[in-house]
């Protein structure tokens, strides 16, 4: 069987904090993005949950079930009763309001630390969204650099034992954003969901020495902005409900930019709505005001005596309040070039921070640098050989680096911390390439004819075990 030529196709997997990307290796972008979220409902052995059977909706108005749920038996700790737990991932998961429905992240940090729904999800993009046999095609999967071995263990028996695939291969996301942006021997700068993280890459290997990361990225950011639209502000005498269109019956958009918004609310789904849902829907309503209006200032930083004269875009939230935003389109991102004075006069500072530096450990906010510090930090700490590489290969990636004045931004400090340092700031200008960039420099990678030498396959794996994984793919 040949895994790179034109008789087998190899598949790339790519494990994200918000999404999970994959798609056939050779291909300039992935066939499938889906959340990395999921839900899930518990019920107790025996009882029937009008949720779980595959209708057309109830009198209540429910959603259809899509097929992607599964059942789990766990033993109950308090108790001798099961209770059965069903899964919903994929599009069709998070997205569709469900009565009683949970929503949990199977990501923590960058690594997959629960198995069981990424399992169900890899499941769900091979046989349901690619529609492919695993049986028949290798998959390389990405991983961050500071991966654990017990989550690499789990996908790897998720993938052999799981899916029967053929062959594995695990390629460190920072190589691979590299190998995307056709450099070698580059810094990796990755503003992502849940954290951001500067992975120096020399020749195609990722330097343990240089990789630094710390927690600022979308989540810190929405969670700043959730506080700040749930609460009465300087423009605004009452707090925003955020509620997503799967909650609004009706809505009646208000004639003047400013007015407090009236919409019917769906009360049947309310009392059924769980908070973690509730969080979840709210924070995709954020997300999609953050998309739509954020920005940073580009040279001296947000100020609040200028903050009036700011460009204002108009924004119409699910439930029809509508207005002219103007500082903080520009307040809440300016966290991630100066932490430290942003939280000083944050309206709801977080008492610890997980993971700022490579242990394991909570950090209170004093820890946080800005991205320029982390990438000065990240290239000082290698060899004084190839600084001077590092510096005119700066790779930016990540959907938070998509935010508008991000790269100036950047490129002014980074001068000014180094002013005798030539600097060449690289960042794909196409939006997808800057998102699933690990997963394109995947696909570069599994489609390469030479690639095939480092394909481990099933047969290895059951001869010599999980060691052969650990010596192949560092």
């Amino acid at each position: 069987m040949v895994y790179n030529g034109d008789e087998v196709s190899a598949l790339v997997v790519d494990f994200g904090s918000y999404t999970t990307r994959a798609g056939y290796a050779g291909e300039d972008c992935p066939r499938v993005v889906t959340p990395s979220f999921y839900g899930y409902i518990d019920t107790p052995e025996g009882e029937s949950s009008t949720t779980n059977g595959n209708t057309n909706g109830t009198a209540q108005g429910e959603d259809v079930i899509m097929g992607d749920g599964e059942e789990k038996t766990n033993g109950d700790s308090t108790s001798t009763s099961k209770t059965i737990r069903k899964y919903y991932v994929g599009e069709d998961g998070v997205g569709v309001w469900r009565k009683g429905m949970q929503v949990d992240n199977f990501m923590l940090d960058g690594v997959v630390h629960d198995a069981e729904p990424a399992s169900r999800l890899l499941n769900h993009i091979l046989h349901e969204r690619l529609g492919v046999d695993p049986s028949e095609h290798p998959i390389m999967m990405t991983e961050p650099a500071w991966n654990t071995p017990k989550a690499r263990e789990q996908l790897t028996e998720m993938v052999f034992e799981g899916e029967k695939s053929p062959a594995l291969y695990f390629g460190s996301a920072g190589v691979l954003s590299a190998f995307a942006a056709g450099k070698p021997t580059a810094l990796v700068l990755d503003v992502g969901y849940t954290h951001s993280s500067a992975v120096p890459v020399v020749d195609g290997y990722a330097l343990r020495a240089g990789t630094m990361r710390q927690p600022l990225g979308s989540e810190l950011l929405i969670s700043q902005l959730h506080s700040h639209f749930t609460q009465p502000s300087s423009t605004r005498s009452f707090p925003l409900s955020l509620a997503s269109r799967h909650l609004i019956s009706k809505r009646d958009p208000q004639p003047e930019p400013g007015l407090k918004p009236n919409p019917i609310l769906r009360e049947d789904r309310l009392s059924e709505t769980t908070p973690s849902w509730k969080r979840w829907s709210e924070n995709s309503v954020i997300e999609n005001w953050k998309e739509s209006c954020t920005e940073i200032v580009n040279y001296k930083g947000f100020d609040f005596n200028t903050s009036k004269d700011l460009p204002q875009v108009l924004y119409e939230f699910p439930d029809g309040y509508h207005q002219y935003f103007g500082e903080e389109r520009y307040r809440f991102t300016e966290m991630l070039f100066d932490p430290k004075n942003y939280f000083n006069q944050a309206i709801e500072p977080p008492a610890t921070l997980r993971t700022v530096t490579n242990t394991d450990h909570s950090h209170s906010l004093k820890d946080l640098v800005p991205l320029s510090q982390l990438v000065h930090d990240s290239i000082m700490a290698c060899d004084v050989d190839v600084r001077a590489a590092l510096l005119q290969n700066i790779v930016v990636v990540g959907n938070t680096s998509l935010t508008r004045g991000l790269i100036e931004r950047l490129d002014v400090e980074l001068a000014a911390l180094m002013p005798s340092q030539k600097i060449k700031i690289h960042s794909p200008t196409i939006p997808f390439e800057r998102k699933y960039s690990s997963w394109v420099g995947g696909s570069v990678l599994a489609s390469l004819g030479t690639f095939h030498q480092l394909w481990v396959t099933k047969d290895e794996y059951e001869e010599h075990g999980m060691n052969i994984v650990h010596q192949r793919c560092k």
